[in-house]
């Protein structure tokens, strides 16, 4: 199992955080976009490597133009030679329409159409004589000059997926699936795993087609408690968000979201954390102290071809983040010089 680490801050702290991972042997690294673009997040932590993966999770696709993301990735991708892998995600509902002004009736539909877009830019740019025709895209030039790249790979295409449908969609069009934080081993194992083989049967793919590279919820330090609280807290943020309640559903905890959202909206932070019982933490999250982190982590080699670390970031500033993520390297490290 590959071992990757999510990264965040200013540019200057992900170039450098990139290439702390990169001399400690770490397979990725995997930038989000959240307050930043995970397009310029990742060129900087390409310039500042020469071999370690770098990739998007997740960069948002509907607010973009299959376009504009062929065009960006590939850059990435030249950029990088050949290192980097374009994590793709839908994003909810509510955020679309109220951060972004973008309407999505049908995500998963619509998510399948995306990557195929994407592969006709990249084709079109070898030179191949192809245009995309479709519900919700309509791309009839996709290359502006002709061919001027026609010795060039088709850049990875990770896709971010939580329930069946879009766990499908994955098996018939992407190159792996992005698992959520919130998503265990059991989850991933049971519902997410048959749901990757029913698409690659679909597609006429062959097993293996669509490995997942699994992001797990990191919260390390010799303060056990206080690394637990962390993980409590970022899981009941996640949890308040209906479209992961199959996940609570799997482990019995399908009427948490309700007091969850009702601590949520009063900003009541402790109680939010009180309600993440030390049972789901431990399904979910590798938490507590350092020496107990290896254990946990042998859990997910069973169901994901690549594990990302990634720390808490809900109610903690940006000092503490930072302490976490350095705990994650050196826990990350330690796991690569064991092997």
């Amino acid at each position: 199992m590959k071992v990757g680490l999510a990264i965040g801050g200013n540019l200057n702290e992900v170039a450098m955080l990139a290439a702390r991972a990169e001399a400690a042997g770490l397979e990725s690294v995997w930038l989000a976009e959240l307050d930043r673009t995970a397009f310029v997040q990742a060129a900087a932590a390409i310039s500042a490597t020469s071999r370690i993966a770098v990739g998007t999770a997740v960069a948002l696709a509907f607010p973009r133009s299959p376009t504009v993301t062929a065009m960006t990735a590939w850059d990435l991708d030249e950029l990088s030679g050949d290192r980097f892998q374009l994590g793709l995600g839908p994003q909810v509902k509510r955020v679309l329409e109220a951060r972004f002004s973008v309407r999505v009736e049908k995500p998963a539909p619509q998510m399948r159409e995306y990557v195929r877009a994407v592969r006709t830019v990249w084709a079109a740019n070898r030179g191949e004589p192809v245009v995309h025709e479709g519900e919700s895209y309509r791309i009839t030039m996709p290359t502006f000059h002709g061919p001027l790249r026609p010795d060039r790979r088709d850049t990875p295409i990770l896709v971010a997926a939580v329930g069946p449908v879009m766990s499908r969609v994955c098996g018939e069009v992407a190159d792996g699936l992005l698992g959520h934080p919130l998503a265990s081993p059991r989850y991933l194992h049971e519902m997410v795993m048959p749901e990757i083989g029913a698409g690659l049967a679909r597609a006429g793919r062959t097993d293996g087609s669509c490995p997942i590279t699994a992001m797990a919820l990191v919260s390390i330090g010799d303060d056990a408690a206080a690394a637990r609280r962390a993980a409590r807290l970022q899981i009941a943020f996640y949890a308040t968000t209906p479209s992961y309640k199959s996940i609570l559903e799997l482990h019995d905890r399908a009427s948490l979201p309700r007091d969850l959202r009702r601590a949520f909206v009063n900003r009541d932070h402790d109680r939010m954390a009180d309600l993440i019982d030390d049972e789901l933490l431990d399904s979910i999250a590798i938490a507590g102290r350092p020496d107990e982190a290896p254990d946990r982590l042998r859990a997910w080699a069973s169901v994901a071809d690549r594990v990302v670390l990634g720390v808490p970031w809900y109610g903690t500033g940006p000092d503490r983040q930072r302490d976490a993520i350095e705990a994650a390297l050196e826990f990350a490290a330690n796991v690569q010089s064991d092997r």
